[in-house]
């Protein structure tokens, strides 16, 4: 027989051009089609056996499989109900795949049925023989296509490769068993439509209830067909498809803006305090320029998660392919939906038999049974695979008997499980779950305990033992508890109840955590582990992370939160979701900030009543998340809200009122009300001076507030007198490396430059950039102010040493990493642009300065005691109205130093290019006009492409550019999902 292409490795056992799979109801014509095949000269196998139902494949047929080239399917009404059929046909495609990348080794011979009921359609994928088409002529054509084949059979197939995984490995359960069918549905499922005519990348989603194994199916379709998605798979998971997420979609994209944050660090996209948006920008730039397919799977998605929401956590580009499990059908409609139900028959006894193998006979009837009884739920049965294999258990017949007379804690419990597992199996199956708990060693138990405290998201051993040392009152040192979880964790993965994953970190079911939770009567030892919990999160969240080790401690937290502080009567509580509220506002999510904040005082307001001195105090900082958000109106009138209540409950000049007061102050500066701001700073100042002294901190924060106040009244000789004072107390109290003392510096500085002093505030700006640079490091919100404001005063001076273009590159260095680290809206990377359009336009103009254009400096950051996290600006993230003629005076800017740069024939392509870009991003901003982000998108979209024409790719520039080019199509996305929205 000729052969195409070389020969495989040499194997052992039989070997066979054709394996013929059949019913066993069809073994007539199968036999009559096998004399036909050997008639023409092909060796074929056929079992002759029979198989009964739920005996195991026998090693016979495994090995002639193994042995054969290709599998021809006699594919009739009876071959899909055969579990043993739909084994070898999957399992043929699936080693046909990784053979050559192809199913074609795998044929179809459809009797009896239309050809829309084949599955796999992957069957279709040749021209399958007419059903009425003769046997003899069937034969004639599979003979030619064996000849096609090269010799190799399906044992030679090689094991995937290994996909890279985001942002860190998936490593699989050695409890997972076949679910080949359903891999097969999400292949072609992905190379079809998506079923729903959306115009989003293709999305499927997995649907099944609790434990039935969507996650472990989802990591497998990334493992099986790794070689679908060279680009990498990437998993975000940890949403929580629990009954609060359904009311809390800003959550579930906060959590997806995390794990966005996590795979950007991995690639060394972005640096460590970069926000999720341009995270994410970060990230659609590098999978864009990669130009290969990806898998983006999100895992347990919550139900709830509307339309508008949904769109912004699918693959952001459109390479990728989203595979959503969750427990709900997607909204909208959106997507191809695969339901994930039982295990089947065959893998589920395979399963149960993973750890003890039932002798012939009464043990593998109590085998079939058990799996019947436990509704063929994949958890359970993993679980009650390493129970049989306990000797106190009595194997399969004694798990089994188990069932017959459940105790009333099992009853209880799947009563209040209730939805979360199968009706008909719910007691089965939750009595084999509190079995398995019951089986823990104490140190297992304590393990569970922790983790159940905790949200369904990965945590490491090193959280659970700072929670097992702060609970713990019996003094041991940090290495008992270390080995003690280790053990308690080695116990909890043996009896299936836990999965590690490639790091370390271990995750813990819902279903599980949750019967945890109810079978745990130890009240005290719970409660003691939830407050210790509060505390750990809360050190954690506490204060900057200083080094890459606290930032992973950090955004190992977040996603406990909410879960642990439910107490909110409690200090605890109310301190872990404030640092929580603060951390995400710092991290460039002020949004999800305010929510967590908000959520805080409705707790303190339902437990300890609105004028409650917790409850005023969260009242103050929830105000100042509302400004930080930009909506000063609400700021002012909570936060006046916050001090009247606390002037009445402590009196004026406590401390608390006073900074209540002192917020007051800022709301009136964001709203450009700068003689009353001046007149509650002085309030706060006198107030704080006569209590504590000229020289207490709390006197010079106020001190300084008021010398903005009056800075930017414009009554310059009284704020350099304030700031004057300020710089030499700073220095005398704090010294000069405290971060006030840069703060000081930067004041003068805007003081000098406004007297028209221009050399002394460079010096003073650049004195105040050395030292943030050292106590920040580069590329932190203050340093670049400092920096720019640094430029600002020198370019001022336009006798300076350096010329225009050198002047341009700097402002354009700084626009990068503005854009990088806060992204395109907030209001500092605004007043860079500004000034890069300044620049810029000096640099073309023919005749020197262009017009009387002369910047202003950006106003110094002013931080109230209730202090704004670092780079994030009092006066908010987001442009609102009451800045347009600010986004107007830009645009124009932009528009003008594009026209000086077509008149001035300039060859400088980048140059133009980068005069483009700004253009773009200034009519972004003129966003309440209407098809103004239209035009910027294709503004956008043509720069990003010459800028990679002239620079590559990877150039920073490039992605710069692809950066604000991701923004810009975010704005526009937004505006046809919400077309009555600004």
């Amino acid at each position: 027989m000729d052969s195409a292409g070389a020969e495989g490795p040499a194997r052992s056992g039989p070997r066979y051009d054709v394996f013929l799979s059949y019913a066993w109801e069809d073994i007539d014509l199968a036999v009559h089609f096998q004399e036909l095949l050997e008639a023409r000269g092909l060796s074929v196998f056929r079992d002759v056996t029979g198989m009964r139902d739920y005996d195991d494949i026998p090693t016979v047929i495994r090995a002639a499989l193994d042995g054969s080239r290709t599998l021809v399917a006699l594919y009739t009404p009876s071959f899909p109900e055969s579990q043993y059929c739909r084994w070898e046909m999957y399992t043929a495609l699936t080693r046909s795949y990784h053979l050559s990348g192809q199913t074609r080794r795998v044929m179809a011979v459809v009797r009896g049925m239309r050809f829309s009921q084949v599955l796999s359609s992957r069957l279709k994928c040749l021209r399958l023989p007419a059903v009425t088409a003769a046997l003899a002529d069937v034969s004639d054509s599979v003979r030619r296509l064996v000849d096609g084949m090269d010799h190799r059979t399906f044992g030679d197939a090689p094991e995937p490769p290994v996909p890279s995984w985001y942002p860190e490995p998936a490593v699989g359960s050695r409890h997972f068993r076949g679910r080949l069918r359903e891999l097969w549905q999400i292949r072609d499922a992905f190379d079809g439509d998506d079923g729903a005519g959306s115009d989003l990348p293709p999305v499927v989603f997995l649907v099944g209830g609790g434990g039935i194994g969507k996650t472990m199916l989802a990591e497998q379709y990334g493992r099986l067909f790794a070689e679908d998605h060279p680009g990498g798979v990437f998993v975000l998971g940890g949403l929580g498809s629990h009954p609060d997420s359904s009311r809390d979609p800003l959550r579930v994209a906060a959590l997806v803006g995390d794990r966005i944050v996590a795979i950007a660090r991995r690639l060394e996209l972005v640096g460590p305090d970069a926000p999720a948006t341009a995270a994410r920008a970060a990230l659609s730039t590098r999978l864009a320029a990669t130009g290969m397919p990806y898998l983006w799977i999100l895992d347990d998605l919550p139900a709830g998660v509307d339309t508008a929401v949904f769109r912004t956590l699918v693959a952001p580009t459109a390479l990728g392919r989203t595979l959503v499990t969750s427990r709900a059908p997607g909204p909208g409609g959106q997507g191809l939906h695969i339901d994930v139900g039982e295990l089947g028959e065959l893998d589920s006894l395979t399963l149960l038999s993973s750890r003890l193998s039932p002798s012939p006979g009464a043990e593998r009837q109590a085998r079939r049974r058990l799996a019947e009884a436990l509704g063929r739920h994949p958890l359970a049965m993993a679980v009650a695979a390493e129970l049989v294999a306990l000797p106190e258990t009595g194997g399969f017949a004694g798990l089994l008997a188990s069932f017959a007379e459940p105790s009333p804690d099992v009853l209880e419990t799947a009563e209040q499980l209730g939805v979360q597992l199968p009706t008909a199996h719910g007691v089965s199956i939750c009595a084999t779950l509190l079995r398995g708990i019951d089986r823990l060693t104490p140190e297992g138990l304590t393990v569970m305990r922790l983790a159940s405290v905790l949200a369904p998201a990965l945590f490491s051993p090193d959280l659970l033992t700072d929670i097992l040392g702060e609970s713990d009152r019996e003094g041991r040192d940090r290495q008992e508890f270390r080995e003690s979880v280790r053990r308690g964790i080695a116990e909890a993965e043996r009896l299936a109840l836990a999965r590690s994953d490639g790091t370390g970190s271990l995750s813990v079911h819902a279903l599980v955590s949750r019967t945890v939770r109810l079978a745990d009567h130890d009240d005290t030892a719970r409660e003691r582990a939830r407050r210790a919990a509060v505390r750990v999160l809360g050190e954690r969240l506490h204060g900057p992370a200083a080094d890459a080790a606290a930032r992973f401690r950090t955004f190992e937290a977040l996603p406990h939160v909410r879960t642990v502080a439910v107490a909110l009567a409690e200090r605890d509580d109310q301190h872990l979701l404030n640092e929580a509220g603060r951390v995400r506002s710092e991290s460039g999510d002020p949004v999800t900030g305010l929510e967590l904040l908000r959520l805080l005082h409705d707790g303190c307001v339902a437990a300890l009543g609105p004028s409650d001195i917790t409850t005023l105090r969260v009242l103050a900082g929830l105000a100042v998340a509302h400004g930080m958000c930009g909506d000063h109106d609400a700021a002012v009138r909570l936060k006046h809200q916050a001090y009247e209540g606390l002037a009445a409950l402590l009196g004026p000049h406590h401390p608390d009122t006073l900074t209540a007061l002192n917020n007051v102050g800022v709301t009136h500066l964001d709203r450009g009300e700068y003689r009353t701001a001046w007149r509650v700073f002085g309030q706060v100042y006198r107030a704080r001076s006569r209590k504590n002294g000229a020289l207490h901190p709390d006197t010079l924060s106020a001190l300084a507030n008021a010398s903005v106040a009056v800075s930017l009244e414009g009554r310059h000789a009284l704020a350099l007198r304030l700031r004057t004072s300020l710089l030499a107390r700073t220095a005398r109290v704090l010294g000069t490396r405290h971060p006030q003392y840069a703060d000081a510096l930067n004041g003068m500085g805007t003081t000098a430059y406004a007297l028209g002093h221009r050399a002394e505030a460079a010096d003073w700006f650049d004195r105040a950039y050395r030292l943030r640079r050292d106590l920040y490091g580069e590329q932190h919100g203050d340093t670049l102010d400092a920096l720019e404001n640094r430029l600002v005063a020198a370019s001022a001076d336009h006798a300076g040493t350096a010329g225009p273009g050198l002047e341009e590159e700097c402002f354009r260095e700084v626009y990068r990493w503005r854009l990088d680290l806060q992204g395109p809206s907030h209001p500092a990377t605004v007043t860079t642009l500004r000034h890069c359009l300044v620049a810029c336009r000096r640099g073309t103009a023919a005749d020197g300065p262009a017009g009387d254009e002369d910047p202003t400096l950006p106003t110094p950051r002013m931080e109230p005691v209730q202090k704004l996290p670092h780079g994030v600006a009092s006066g908010g993230v987001r442009l609102e109205a009451d800045d347009m003629d600010r986004r107007i005076e830009i645009f124009e800017l932009a528009c003008s130093a594009q026209e000086l740069m077509g008149d001035s024939g300039e060859d400088d392509e980048v140059r133009a290019l980068m005069t483009q870009l700004w253009l773009a991003h200034a009519t972004a901003l003129m966003d309440q006009m209407d098809g103004q982000r239209d035009v910027a998108l294709a503004v956008a979209e043509d720069t990003e492409a010459g800028l990679a024409r002239e620079l590559g790719r990877d150039h920073p520039l490039t992605r710069t550019a692809t950066s604000l080019y991701r923004w810009i199509e975010e704005l526009v996305d937004a505006a046809v999902e919400r077309p009555g929205e600004g």
